[in-house]
């Protein structure tokens, strides 16, 4: 089992999100109601793990449009 790090907060944590929000708006267009920065490293000052948590909200969940377009983007589905 892989020990879990927390680190300190990052305020680079802001701008990861902001460059992951621009790149899943690029690749999901109109699929795209709003894509949050939540969980643990949205919260300034607290500590977390180094993961970015996002939530995506769409308008219809047309599984086959979404998975092409993350698969895209790299991004793995399971």
């Amino acid at each position: 089992m892989t020990p879990i790090t927390i680190l300190d907060y990052q305020p680079r944590w802001v701008d990861e999100f902001h460059e992951i929000k621009e790149d899943l708006q690029r690749l999901l267009g109109d699929l795209a109601v709003a894509i949050d920065h939540i969980g643990s490293t949205a919260v300034v000052g607290l500590a977390a793990k180094d993961i970015i948590d996002i939530q995506v909200s769409v308008k219809a969940l047309d599984t086959h449009l979404l998975v092409a377009a993350f698969q895209k983007g790299g991004y793995l589905s399971w």
